[in-house]
């Protein structure tokens, strides 16, 4: 009997961890390259070896000590050596991050950054560079290197040497030769003043002054804040999507104003996609954009125009704001004669009840 509660029991316990653990589907990374060997920033964390295939990593002493500390950044390090290693990366880092997700379910709880890291290098010791591959996990935040300090140099007083008997001399010079100088001076500005008294007789007709056009100056809509920690909604099992101010209507008139088309882009209108990923943060700013497109004028009207957006409504999971990832293929839609984002996919997938764009007013309390 007692043998079988202790199975019950732990059959309980193992499927809330595998409730509480994340998806690997649903996680937003970001991508880096180097290289040289991956060099850990500051001292407050720990490294764990990663381990490919299904069985889970082996758990450590150092990896048990920060379950429960506030994991914020979780950076993935590998080596590639070969050309060939590229088209087995999203299956090898999908390996490794879920058996990470195996062992230790508890270092996402608080949604940390989560980062892939490429030791990209077919000329460096792959030895070498294996031994600084891993997870590295960050406690509290990554430490940034502090600039080295500039010490001023005390300037030294110029000095001064004293003015000359020969420089005095030049100084004082006598007075008979300022009354030459004066009335030289006299005598050329005479001519000037009489040309100038002929010019006052002559009557100018007034010249007609126009009016200075003066422009209504442009008002800017002023931007929403954001907010340095996650808010909490009025009910915690609300939800949202990530979405822009006024949902699909509001983000079609915004690209409209934003990328105004000429008479020759609409006749070439089949040359207008890119391929738009936005990593939006828990307050619904732009935290990154990757951008794909073949053409480099429409690529650069693209990037000017995420540059004026405004925040997007953030995505809402269980009452609380989140760090979401939205991709969507902008191109020419004939019927309106604008651009279009479709093919949208968003990171985490909603639920099924969750695609209705709320506005704030209706999540969070006022």
């Amino acid at each position: 009997m007692k043998n079988l509660l202790v199975v019950f029991f732990s059959v309980i316990c193992l499927s809330l961890a595998a409730q509480d653990a994340p998806l690997y589907d649903d996680m937003i990374f970001e991508s880096d390259s180097m290289t040289k060997a991956y060099k850990p920033v500051g001292k407050n964390y720990i490294m764990l070896k990663s381990k490919r295939g299904a069985d889970g990593m082996p758990k450590s002493s150092s990896g048990d000590s920060i379950r429960n500390m506030n994991i914020t950044d979780i950076v993935l390090v590998f080596t590639e050596n070969e050309p060939s290693d590229l088209a087995n990366r999203p299956v090898a880092n999908r390996e490794r991050w879920e058996n990470l997700i195996k062992t230790y379910p508890e270092y996402f709880k608080e949604n940390p950054n989560l980062f892939n890291t490429c030791q990209c290098t077919s000329s460096g010791d792959a030895e070498a560079l294996k031994k600084s591959q891993g997870f590295y996990i960050y406690i509290g935040g990554k430490a940034e290197a502090p600039e080295p300090k500039v010490v001023a140099k005390k300037e030294e007083p110029v000095k001064t040497e004293k003015p000359k008997k020969e420089e005095k001399a030049k100084e004082e010079k006598p007075k008979k030769e300022e009354k030459v100088r004066e009335e030289k001076v006299a005598k050329e500005e005479k001519p000037k003043k009489e040309k100038k008294a002929k010019e006052e007789k002559v009557k100018e007709e007034p010249a007609v002054v126009s009016e200075p056009v003066v422009e209504e100056p442009v008002v800017a809509k002023p931007k929403k804040q954001g907010y340095a920690t996650p808010k909490k909604a009025k009910d915690a099992k609300v939800c949202r999507p990530p979405c822009y101010d006024g949902g699909d209507e509001g983000l079609n008139n915004f690209l409209k104003e934003a990328i105004p088309l000429s008479k020759k882009q609409k006749r070439h209108s089949g040359d207008l996609e890119a391929t738009v990923t936005l990593m939006l943060h828990f307050d619904g700013s732009i935290k990154k954009t990757m951008i794909m497109c073949q053409d480099e004028e429409f690529k650069k009207q693209v990037e000017e125009a995420i540059k004026l957006m405004d925040l997007w409504n953030p995505a809402v999971k269980g009452g609380v704001t989140i760090k979401s990832q939205v991709k969507m293929v902008l191109r020419y839609d004939g019927s309106s004669k604008q651009i279009k984002p479709f093919e949208t996919t968003i990171i985490p997938r909603p639920a099924p009840k969750c695609t209705e764009c709320l506005d704030d007013s209706q999540v969070f309390p006022q």
